[in-house]
């Protein structure tokens, strides 16, 4: 077996990415719309695993397309320890949406 046969189990094949794949689902094919559609389901373990990727994967803005301010902090218990080095970035700014009287 050559270097080029070798099948990686976790990278999706060569090909099978959508071509509106978001940019921030570099390990799995992911559209806006399949994104959507998970995070519209009642929440779930399933729904917090997607949430915590999406969370530690994107960029703040990015995650303001899927999920409101009130999600976030109704689940950040839950989601917190699926956060990694990005755990303290929303501790932040909840801490500050409080200060501000958002939430």
């Amino acid at each position: 077996m050559t270097a080029c046969e070798i099948v990686n189990p976790v990278m999706p094949p060569v090909g099978t990415m959508p071509a509106d794949n978001l940019d921030f689902a570099w390990d799995r094919p992911e559209t806006a719309e399949t994104l959507r559609a998970k995070l519209a389901e009642p929440p779930s373990p399933e729904w917090l695993r997607t949430a915590g990727w999406l969370m530690r994967e994107a960029r703040v803005d990015q995650v303001w397309q899927f999920l409101t301010l009130r999600q976030v902090a109704e689940h950040f218990p839950r989601l917190s320890p699926m956060l990694g080095r990005r755990r303290p970035v929303w501790e932040h700014l909840l801490r500050a949406a409080h200060e501000l009287g958002r939430l």
